[in-house]
């Protein structure tokens, strides 16, 4: 039987040897429609850049990497810079953060120490999310800027409204495979856990070796796990840049962007 995974929060430290000794360039799959460019960095799990063009994108490596970075608790100073080394065109809303691609990476093979620490760094993410929303405390307080309809409907204009929405996605996720999980359980960590148990049984049969076509779009086990990071990640930023206006209108004096991304502008 897999060993069940830890039921408290994943120290970072635990990943950071993962990622020493990169390369200073990193490898980005790009996914456009022709009018906005999302880029994902392969080496880091769940990292992203957004640009109106493919160069805007990977101008913003640098920054992102040392953000990921800082999430973990590491202080590297070095200069990075990402190369495109895939690109999938779609039709999908791209600028406004659809994503189908499947990355060359997300279908190779994956021995058990590489999913084990996947599964820790969606561990880890999860709770750096928690964290992010049970520290703001005007959750309710309403974005009138983010006053948009989207791809899954219109955009969440709170931090609640966000935190739900990362919440519901999470058994998204998890239903690619074909496994559902039942719908009276609500609190974030312990869905997540029960996602994670479910993939380490599926990996324990097939390894990362499946792929599910659900929607026209193509799944992997290490596709599922970077993309709860990478969702863990463009929300809590949308968050930030929330707490970020909160403060500049004084509606709070400070707030901890448990993810570092260190918003500039708005």
């Amino acid at each position: 039987m897999p060993r069940k995974l830890q039921s408290s929060a994943i120290s970072p430290t635990l990943l950071r040897e993962w990622f020493t000794n990169l390369r200073r360039e990193l490898s980005v799959a790009m996914e456009t429609n022709g009018r906005g460019f999302l880029g994902f960095i392969v080496e880091l799990p769940g990292a992203f850049v957004r640009g109106r063009t493919e160069e805007e994108a990977l101008s913003k490596v640098n920054g992102e990497t040392r953000s990921y970075f800082r999430w973990l608790g590491m202080g590297d100073e070095l200069h990075y810079r990402g190369a495109t080394v895939q690109t999938h065109r779609c039709s999908l809303m791209v600028n406004d953060a659809d994503s189908e691609i499947l990355l060359d990476d997300d279908t190779k093979i994956v021995n058990l120490a590489e999913f084990e620490r996947l599964a820790k760094l969606v561990v880890y993410s999860g709770y750096t999310f928690q964290t992010l929303y049970q520290g703001s405390n005007f959750k309710d307080w309403i974005d009138k800027a983010r006053t948009r309809n989207t791809f899954y409907g219109e955009a969440p204009r709170t931090i609640r409204e966000i935190f739900d929405h990362v919440n519901r996605t999470q058994r998204y996720y998890l239903s690619r495979t074909g496994v559902e999980m039942p719908q009276e359980e609500e609190d974030l960590m312990k869905i997540r856990r029960f996602c994670l148990e479910k993939l380490k049984q599926l990996f324990g049969r097939y390894g990362n070796s499946l792929l599910f076509d659900v929607d026209n779009e193509k799944w992997t086990i290490k596709k599922i796990l970077r993309r709860f990071v990478w969702h863990d990640r463009i929300h809590a930023k949308a968050i930030v840049k929330i707490l970020e206006k909160q403060r500049r209108s004084e509606v709070i004096l400070r707030y901890s962007d448990t993810f570092h991304f260190e918003i500039q502008g708005i």
